[in-house]
């Protein structure tokens, strides 16, 4: 996309970088509102380990998610878009299309996919909708929530969506005002991290001021695509405290099992060999892309043969790290694996991982 701009030095799109904040605790945060805190993650995984639990514990899960994901991208944007626009938005003074056309653009730039815009009509009544095309959606229910949330943001009206596949790697979400489903009115609540600062640095662009670690990323923003150049594996970047709000549900309404349900369908997904084992072989290495990714800061990892151990503070999706790093040990160690895990009030992960022959 021609009209986006990106950094000379580094190539990362501007917008990208002046949106968010990497902090020295292993975190990242949207940089107009320090308590809405993102991640860059591996996104080809996610709809695979939503399937994984909704096999494990034979329940559905996707309302939930499209619900969480509507709130967090409801404040994102909310936060991003100034309140201004947003009135002349709402009171028609300013076309609605320059705005979906805005919101479409930080999709692309988030990775989510290449999103088109169908049809909409804004008359301030309950015929309103707005109909979208996205090839490559990172995630599908991902997706219908957050355009349930961006059109609220804007809007100020409750919405709904629902979806239709056109090909296999194509979906069409249409959105309409809606009043929220009663079940999860004034439960799914986001959770607050009790972030700590810390001292993992990361090199900066000399020109756009952002992690040089990022140049090892490629934007195709014509496809909404973030590729590592070093994996080949897609990337996005996403709110994980709505990650953390389905989890949190699924507990609350099946039992404490739930927790070690996600542990596992990560597991098993890293032992599919999406992932390598070898990219935690270097401990600062690992620190750092943990870091660059917004997942936490690593204050130590011991691996021996038959046991591995690590503490990581500001954890983010920690259920999801440590079925990563259980997959990871079992990949090298060759064994079976018990995980045992804490998390302090503070905001520090405590995991053991032991063989099991």
């Amino acid at each position: 996309m021609s009209d986006v701009e990106s950094c000379l030095e580094c190539g990362i799109p501007r917008q990208f970088v002046d949106n968010h904040t990497w902090a020295g605790g292993g975190f990242i945060v949207q940089s107009s509102n320090r308590s809405h805190r993102m991640v860059l993650i591996e996104s080809d995984n996610l709809d695979g380990l939503f399937r994984g639990i909704e096999e494990i514990i034979d329940l559905p899960i996707e309302r939930i998610v499209i619900e969480t994901k509507r709130r967090a991208t409801r404040e994102y944007i909310d936060r991003l878009v100034p309140d201004d626009l947003k009135e002349k938005a709402i009171n028609k003074e300013l076309d609605m299309k320059v705005m979906i056309d805005a919101n479409n653009a930080v999709a692309r730039i988030m990775g989510y996919g290449d999103v088109s815009l169908v049809g909409y009509r804004y008359e301030r009544d309950d015929d309103d909708y707005l109909k979208q095309r996205v090839r490559e959606p990172y995630s599908v229910p991902l997706w219908c929530g957050d355009m349930a949330g961006a059109v609220e943001a804007i809007t100020r009206r409750d919405n709904d969506v629902n979806y239709t596949f056109l090909e296999d790697d194509t979906i069409e979400i249409t959105a309409v005002p809606s009043e929220h489903p009663p079940q999860f009115q004034d439960r799914l609540q986001l959770r607050k991290y009790p972030l700590r600062e810390g001292d993992v640095t990361l090199e900066r662009c000399g020109s756009c001021g952002g992690p040089s670690a990022l140049a090892s990323f490629a934007w195709q923003l014509e496809r909404g695509v973030i590729v590592d150049k070093v994996t080949g594996r897609r990337v996005a970047m996403l709110g994980p405290a709505y990650q953390e709000a389905v989890f949190d549900e699924l507990e609350r309404e099946l039992g404490e099992e739930i927790p070690r349900v996600i542990v596992e369908a990560q597991r098993r997904f890293v032992k599919s060999g999406f992932f390598k084992a070898t990219e935690i072989g270097n401990k600062e290495q690992f620190r750092k892309l943990l870091a660059l990714r917004g997942l936490g800061n690593l204050r130590s990892l011991q691996t021996k043969k038959d046991k591995l151990r690590m503490v990581l503070e500001n954890p983010a999706m920690h259920l999801m790290i440590i079925g990563l790093i259980q997959g990871y040990f079992e990949v090298i160690s060759g064994t079976g694996s018990r995980a045992e895990w804490e998390v302090s009030d503070d905001g520090v992960l405590n995991l053991e991982i032991h063989a099991v022959c």
